[in-house]
C-alpha cells in the first residue's frame, strides 16, 4: 500500500510568485562575484523531486570565487538603468517572501545560506533592503519565510537577491504572500 503525501499550499492568501515550475515574475540575471558569478550553475527546470509541480530550481556553485550571489530582478537590469517611470511591481501590501529549499550537504558540513533577501539594489531606485542571514537548508524540503511587512517595497526590481556558498541548493515555490482579508 502506498502513502501520498499532498503539500497544498494555503487558499487564505494571496500570492505573487516569483517561481513556481518557471519564472513567473522576475529573471535571474544579477550575477555577482570576482568572475561576475562564473563559479555558479543554474538550472532552472530541474526534474528530480521538485516540492511542487514538474519543476525546481537547482544552483550549483564551486570554489572558484571567494563569493557569488545572484540577483532576480523584475526587469532583468540591474537598477542603474531603471527610469523613474518605469513601471515595477508594488508589494508594500505582502507580509512575507516565502520559499521552499533543500540542500545537498557539503564537506564543511550542513548548507548555510549566508543571506537572502528583498530590495536593496541600489541605483536611483529606492529599494529597502530586506534579508534573513544564516540560514541552514537541510536535505528534505522546508518552508522558510522572511517577514517584510511595514518595509518600503512600493517599486521592486530586485525581487529575490541571495549570497551563495559553495554547494547545491534546490529553490521552489518562491512568492510573497499576504493573508486574504474576509
Amino acid at each position: 500500500m502506498a502513502v501520498v503525501f499532498s503539500f497544498a499550499l494555503p487558499q487564505d492568501v494571496e500570492s505573487y510568485y516569483i517561481y513556481s515550475d518557471y519564472f513567473k515574475h522576475g529573471i535571474p540575471t544579477g550575477f555577482m562575484g570576482e568572475k561576475d558569478g562564473k563559479s555558479m550553475k543554474i538550472d532552472i527546470n530541474w526534474k528530480d523531486k521538485p516540492f511542487k509541480g514538474d519543476n525546481c530550481m537547482k544552483i550549483t556553485t564551486d570554489n572558484s570565487e571567494a563569493w557569488r550571489g545572484l540577483h532576480i530582478q523584475f526587469t532583468g537590469a540591474w537598477n542603474v538603468s531603471i527610469r523613474p517611470d518605469q513601471k515595477l511591481p508594488d508589494l508594500s501590501t505582502f507580509e512575507k517572501l516565502e520559499f521552499y529549499a533543500r540542500a545537498e550537504e557539503t564537506e564543511a558540513g550542513p548548507y548555510i545560506l549566508p543571506e537572502i533577501g528583498v530590495g536593496g539594489g541600489g541605483g536611483e531606485l529606492s529599494e529597502e533592503k530586506v534579508s534573513d542571514t544564516f540560514l541552514e537548508i537541510g536535505t528534505e524540503w522546508k518552508k522558510y519565510s522572511i517577514s517584510i511587512k511595514g518595509a518600503d517595497l512600493a517599486r521592486v526590481n530586485t525581487l529575490l537577491y541571495m549570497v551563495l556558498p559553495t554547494g547545491t541548493i534546490y529553490l521552489d515555490e518562491i512568492r510573497f504572500v499576504k493573508k486574504i482579508k474576509n
